[in-house]
């Protein structure tokens, strides 16, 4: 009995773990985590009701120019009382019911503040467009830097790792060699606080990796613990063309922050021509019918009333209200083109940085990857050193230290590259979601 239960009882505790245990999450890769921020980032979806919200002014502006109907319509009951004589007939109380209704129509022919509204509202919706651009390509910005920043923690958390156990092995050399005479316990002592320092800093790597996916989960509202890596197939390309003023004259045609404060100075030029207008006449086609049952002492009443006909309007004076409503205008128009130039120059100072540093960061790249290379060898070569009794162990502790301090200044430099080509395309308003894909391509 014992026998033939026992195989089914493991099969049934197998199928249990089975269940219980995760399986892990596939990697995600660049374009899987922006997927996930278009549709959760908090910052894009205040970007995109704020412009859904903004459209609505241009037929909100062109409704003034249809015609404008109206229907009225009332009731009432109504105790009259009367004295004396109407026409011979003696006065008495009547109660009866009045009720009728009324249809009012109006076309505008001439509102010149019409006009200037309709053109505002159409650099609203233009600059609103802009703004929805430039929080999109904000949006893949933050997202590869996000990205970028987990991968360079994990990148930091697995050296610290890596140098901590090697830290250790030296340690533990150190103290062999100590035992049979061959070093001074000063040099025990100092491999000692290497290796507690690298504990520390593994500490602290694992702590700025758990930073760097808190901010990652508030872009894409979950927690994310395998991304792919960065492969070696990443290539260093030189910004084209290769100048940096070429770059800056494109950067003040299509980029987005300038453009929007372009649209926003127009809006502040429109809105003195608006206050202006109201100094206009305005010139209306109106027309009006009306029903209206009704009685009375008299007796009962149907009462029709149809009118067509040309309504002017020519403001005098409204207590200076015109007058200081277009003051207003002009300083805030001055402030505008103020923020434009201020803008402007922002523009071009963030298209140079970013040109410089992508170029900078392609040689700053190659020559960390060089210095990789050299401390490699130069540990190696402390290390054989340390055991001819050449080197002592401090050569060797500091050789890999800054073996592996090459090695994180190394992955950080290659994200901080990619990190640049990106900013400087969204300086130049070029920035698209094929230069996520471009680099999605290099993940592995």
């Amino acid at each position: 009995m014992y026998l033939s239960t026992a195989p089914r009882f493991f099969m049934l505790l197998l199928a249990t773990l089975w269940v219980v245990v995760p399986v892990p999450a596939a990697a995600k890769g660049l374009m899987d985590v922006y997927a996930l921020a278009k549709q959760h980032d908090a910052d894009i979806q205040i970007a995109e009701s704020r412009y859904r919200a903004e459209i609505q002014k241009k037929p909100i502006a062109r409704a003034n120019f249809l015609p404008q109907v109206g229907l009225e319509a009332n009731t009432a009951d109504v105790r009259q009382e009367t004295r004396g004589q109407t026409f011979g007939v003696p006065g008495r109380t009547v109660n009866f019911n009045t009720h009728g209704y009324g249809l009012n129509l109006s076309q505008a022919l001439y509102h010149r503040d019409f006009y200037v509204q309709f053109r505002q509202a159409q650099n609203s919706v233009d600059k609103a467009r802009v703004d929805l651009d430039a929080a999109h390509q904000n949006l893949i910005v933050r997202t590869a830097d996000a990205y970028f920043n987990v991968l360079a923690a994990q990148d930091a958390v697995t050296f610290q790792e890596a140098e901590k156990k090697a830290i250790g092995r030296q340690l533990k050399q150190a103290k062999q060699h100590f035992d049979v005479g061959i070093i001074a316990i000063t040099d025990v002592h100092e491999a000692q606080a290497s290796y507690d320092l690298a504990v520390v800093k593994e500490i602290e790597a694992l702590n700025a990796l758990e930073i760097s996916k808190a901010a990652l989960e508030v872009i894409v509202t979950q927690r994310l613990d395998n991304l792919l890596p960065l492969s070696n197939r990443m290539e260093l390309v030189a910004p084209s063309p290769n100048n940096t003023e070429d770059w800056v004259a494109k950067g003040l045609q299509q980029n987005l922050a300038l453009l929007s404060s372009e649209h926003a100075s127009k809006i502040a030029r429109q809105e003195i021509k608006l206050q202006q207008s109201r100094h206009h006449p305005t010139l209306d086609l109106v027309g009006s019918y009306s029903h209206l049952d009704t009685s009375g002492v008299s007796g009962p009443r149907e009462i029709e009333d149809t009118q067509l006909g040309l309504e002017f309007s020519m403001p005098i004076f409204q207590g200076g209200r015109t007058h200081y409503g277009t003051k207003q205008a002009r300083h805030n128009a001055a402030l505008a083109q103020n923020e434009y130039e201020k803008v402007r120059r922002q523009t071009i100072q963030d298209v140079r940085d970013a040109y410089l540093n992508v170029i900078s960061g392609i040689s700053r790249v190659e020559a960390l990857a060089t210095a990789v290379e050299s401390n490699e060898s130069a540990a190696r070569a402390a290390e054989a050193g340390f055991q001819a009794g050449t080197r002592t162990s401090v050569d060797v502790l500091l050789a890999v230290q800054e073996t592996f301090r090459a090695k994180r200044d190394h992955a950080r430099a290659r994200y901080d590259y990619l990190l640049h080509t990106l900013k400087l395309k969204q300086a130049t308003g070029t920035l698209s979601v094929d230069d996520l894909l471009k680099i999605d391509d290099w993940l592995d």
